[in-house]
């Protein structure tokens, strides 16, 4: 499941310091940059620990927890994928940037697994050891010492959850199973479809610094792992955390999925207890399952995805990203901004309009039954129908 070449505002494109002597000062404080977060990436990779049994209730619970995501429907058949070598062709397209528009992509031939694969994904599952782990000690330490139920605790105890689904992606493709019944060359004919490659591979559009990370292509495949799983790339708000580590502010997503914002958005307080309450659970089978959690007009509090990281630090490590070029935040700034992806802007609007004494037009919700009746997207014109509208077009 390799990821594009580069897409977007995450190109993996390296930077090498000998090669722009002669750049323009820009270029080659980018390069400097990219060398650096390569250090910080490779140094957090060595640095990384187990977590060992110590016997402690804390231990227990997130062993609990790892099982009860892994006893999902959803998290199996996001592992089959990567065991297939492709994802199925429906979630191929369910991202918001897709950049498989306007052709027809040979994905469409992957419309469900190839045979055997779910077999032999369980199989995997029911022998994994999770002891195989690794983690940044700080957060396992800080989980130790949090008091079960806290805010806290939930955070860094969500942290290792995350962490542990990203690295099951990785290790299931380094395993190389590729069992894909079109081969090796048949992934290959369909990843490289177009030039420049528009894979339809496992990947998240806003992370595919494959240069920079310490398992490389397969920490990319570990990205979309846990979006696809918990709804979201999870993040936390790491300067509000150095001000207040007691009462740390709940997690943050970045999600990728079709119907989800670009931007990042953070938890409401029900569906962070949600995921909680369901790592915790004792028989996950009659527990409801929250996933994935998917962030929509209630997730209220966002942040643009370019200052995201650069300007407020919300990032789970600093490296996992590269920091936008100033062409892209140009683009992003000058970009129509809609309902769908800013929802504060209408609730401006409306405090104008009444004072302004101005009718304004009913809010997406009331207008379900529009979407649900249009036979043809075009033909709906609320912002659920096409979340790329924009207001009051």
């Amino acid at each position: 499941m390799p990821p594009p070449s580069a897409q977007g505002s995450a190109s993996p494109q390296s930077y090498h310091l000998e090669s722009v002597s002669d750049a323009d000062p820009e270029i080659k404080a980018r390069a400097a940059t990219m060398t650096k977060l390569k250090g910080l990436a490779r140094d957090a990779q060595t640095a990384r620990v187990p977590y060992t049994d110590d016997g402690s209730m804390h231990h227990q619970t997130f062993r609990r927890a790892v099982s009860n995501v892994l006893s999902t429907e959803l998290a199996l058949f996001t592992f089959a994928q990567i065991i297939d070598g492709l994802p199925t062709a429906d979630v191929a397209y369910d991202r918001r940037f897709p950049g498989l528009d306007g052709v027809v992509h040979p994905i469409e031939e992957h419309p469900n697994l190839c045979p055997g694969v779910m077999e032999r994904t369980r199989e995997i599952r029911d022998r994994f050891d999770r002891s195989i782990l690794l983690f940044d000690l700080t957060v396992i330490r800080a989980y130790r010492r949090a008091v079960p139920g806290s805010q806290r605790f939930n955070i860094r105890f969500m942290e290792l959850v995350a962490v542990s689904m990203h690295q099951l992606g990785t290790l299931l493709f380094n395993l190389e199973e590729c069992m894909h019944k079109g081969g090796p060359q048949d992934i290959e004919r369909i990843t490289q479809y177009l030039e420049p490659p528009s894979s339809p591979g496992g990947f998240h559009h806003g992370y595919l610094a494959d240069d920079i990370y310490p398992e490389g292509v397969a920490d990319v495949v570990g990205y979309w792992t846990e979006d696809r799983i918990l709804g979201g790339v999870t993040v936390f708000d790491r300067q509000a955390e150095q001000r207040t580590p007691k009462e740390p502010p709940n997690t943050w997503f970045y999600g990728c999925r079709e119907n989800v914002t670009y931007r990042y958005f953070q938890l409401q307080d029900q569906q962070q207890q949600a995921m909680v309450d369901f790592f915790l659970a004792d028989d996950p089978g009659q527990a409801p399952c929250p996933l994935p959690i998917i962030g929509d007009k209630n997730n209220r509090v966002r942040v643009d995805f370019w200052k995201a990281l650069t300007e407020r630090f919300i990032c789970r490590d600093v490296w996992e990203r590269k920091p936008p070029t100033n062409e892209t935040i140009r683009f992003w700034e000058r970009r129509p901004q809609n309902e769908f992806d800013y929802p504060e802007h209408r609730t401006l609007l409306e405090a104008v309009n009444t004072r302004l004494g101005i009718p304004f037009p009913a809010p997406a919700s009331e207008q379900d039954s529009c979407c649900d009746a249009a036979t043809d997207k075009a033909e709906c014109v609320c912002p659920k129908g096409d979340p790329d509208r924009k207001m009051g077009s």
